[in-house]
């Protein structure tokens, strides 16, 4: 896994546990809250529905004070005008009363007349709830309310009921009436689901900006991350090329002390030696004047390993004489050794270069022949290096087997990225055409400034 993965891991997981356990709670609790909220909704309709029929009752009761005031216990006609009251009271669409006696026998039924004089006492809904027996046992308790299922004239449905049933003692009458609140359910699932929808949209925001803000973090630290990526791959690159200068100055300077200090010692101990076997007697000292020439052939063999040395460090004529000068005598050598046709054409008298600048296309030059002579096959190797404007361009191109370019600078080898790297460090531009059997070209760009252009 790559640092900029952890470090995205790093910041991210603590966010998401902390994230996750704030909305899980958050929702717990907003669920909790919804559910009280509900709930308090709910006993507050059914608060006000039992209000009202406690208020209704009351009316009824009002209605036929008049007579069960005065009325005896065994008063038939009174009884029968009560019935007649109670029959005639309604209210709303589905509103009305109903009277039992203490037996369960109906008294009164406007909607379902029917029922009158049956014994209902036992009588129970779909879910085995005794009706008349509770509100009997309601009423004769001081009052109450009872819910059960119940037929609802206005739609022909079993719905939920509520009533609420007193008790006229003196003829042990029990009278009631109810509403239907089938309409609470739908009420209460309504305020429900809201609540849920509440939560979920809490939800749905917390994830989206829980996303938001995982993308910002992850851009932010990509961003970070990549720019600090850049920078260190700036300040190494930095450094690679100040390391490959300060190995061309120590190149430099040992190939000086190489040339000028150990070099000309040995043609002077060369010379010493010639000296000395022109006073030594030949006849006389034929073992020594055979040393003496064994000892001059070790000497100049030394000498030209000594140059080769110091030339293959870096050529003298790159600093006495010129990037010209020190390109032809690569490329003559190049031939010479080499057996290939080297055509070439270079004009950089006219440009005062950087030595920085200098140095790099030598080793331009000087790294892709060593690529040439060691993959390339060639018979023809051409160099070009000429001002355009205010470009130099040096182009290097052959007629070998070529290569896969994107292969090559994903592979192993280095070469050609340390050309790249340098040549871009120096603000310039490197560029690679190749094709299997169709030979390779090298070129390179770079910027010269107006004060540079001329001598």
């Amino acid at each position: 896994m790559s640092l900029k993965f952890k470090l995205i891991l790093l910041t991210l997981i603590p966010i998401l546990l902390i994230t996750a356990t704030i909305s899980w709670i958050s929702i717990h609790q907003a669920r909790q809250l919804g559910e009280k909220e509900v709930k308090t909704f709910e006993q507050n309709l059914i608060k006000n529905r039992e209000i009202a029929l406690k208020d209704s009752v009351d009316l009824a009761f009002g209605a036929i004070e008049h007579i069960y005031h005065y009325a005896r216990p065994d008063d038939e006609q009174a009884k029968q005008q009560v019935k007649i009251i109670l029959s005639k009271l309604r209210y709303g669409s589905d509103g009305y009363f109903f009277a039992y006696d203490e037996e369960g026998i109906n008294l009164v039924h406007p909607v379902k007349p029917e029922l009158i004089g049956q014994n209902l006492i036992n009588l129970t809904d779909e879910n085995g709830n005794f009706i008349i027996q509770s509100l009997i046992d309601q009423a004769q308790t001081g009052g109450g309310f009872h819910r059960y299922l119940w037929h609802k004239p206005s739609t022909q449905e079993i719905v939920p009921k509520l009533s609420y049933a007193a008790w006229l003692p003196k003829w042990n009458w029990m009278i009631g009436t109810g509403l239907y609140i089938e309409d609470i359910s739908e009420q209460v699932e309504e305020i429900r689901t809201t609540v849920e929808t509440n939560i979920e949209t809490t939800f749905i925001s917390v994830i989206a900006l829980l996303s938001v803000t995982v993308a910002v973090i992850s851009a932010l630290t990509l961003a970070i991350n990549l720019h600090e990526h850049k920078l260190a791959d700036k300040n190494l690159k930095e450094l690679a090329y100040k390391t490959v200068m300060f190995q061309e100055d120590e190149k430099k300077h040992l190939a000086r002390e190489l040339h000028d200090g150990i070099n000309q010692l040995l043609v002077s101990s060369k010379c010493h030696l010639e000296l000395l076997s022109h006073h030594i007697d030949s006849n006389l000292n034929h073992r020594a004047q055979e040393h003496l020439h064994k000892s001059e052939h070790s000497l100049l063999t030394a000498i030209n390993e000594v140059r080769r040395i110091s030339h293959n460090l870096r050529p003298s004529s790159l600093d006495d004489i010129g990037l010209e000068a020190a390109l032809h005598s690569l490329l003559t050598d190049f031939s010479d050794h080499t057996n290939l046709t080297v055509n070439t054409y270079i004009e950089t008298k006219v440009l005062d270069l950087h030595p920085d600048v200098v140095t790099t296309l030598y080793r331009i030059v000087q790294e892709s022949l060593t690529n040439i002579e060691k993959h390339a096959n060639a018979n023809l190797v051409e160099v070009t290096v000429e001002q355009l404007g205010d470009l130099l361009q040096l182009v290097i191109r052959d007629d070998g087997v070529g290569f896969k370019v994107q292969s090559a600078l994903d592979g192993m080898g280095i070469g050609l990225r340390n050309m790249r790297e340098r040549v871009e460090f120096i603000g310039g531009q490197f560029e690679i055409t190749a094709e299997p059997n169709y030979g390779t070209e090298i070129m390179v760009l770079l910027d010269l400034p107006p004060h540079r252009n001329h001598q």
